[in-house]
């Protein structure tokens, strides 16, 4: 059976956001995805580079946080997953 990737969000890479309009919007979208697992989360964006960081009480979490970039930004060509586990 085939998968549909549907996307909800109203992301986009288009030239009239900021890059910190998009940061917010993969914010909102990882929020979403993990469900508020990740604590103190940032994202910052740039044309080279997207940084996630935060705080997760398991690896697990940390995953779907990363797989959720990916999934969103069909797959960013640098993605810096520097969220703690504690």
């Amino acid at each position: 059976m085939p998968m549909l990737n549907v996307r909800t969000d109203p992301f986009e890479f288009r030239p009239g956001k900021t890059h910190r309009e998009l940061a917010q919007d993969i914010e909102v979208h990882v929020n979403r995805m993990a469900n508020g697992r990740i604590r103190d989360l940032r994202v910052d964006y740039t044309e080279d580079r997207i940084l996630l960081q935060g705080r997760s009480r398991t690896y697990h979490a940390k995953q779907i946080a990363q797989q959720a970039v990916l999934d969103l930004t069909d797959g960013h060509p640098l993605l810096a997953n520097q969220i703690v586990v504690s």
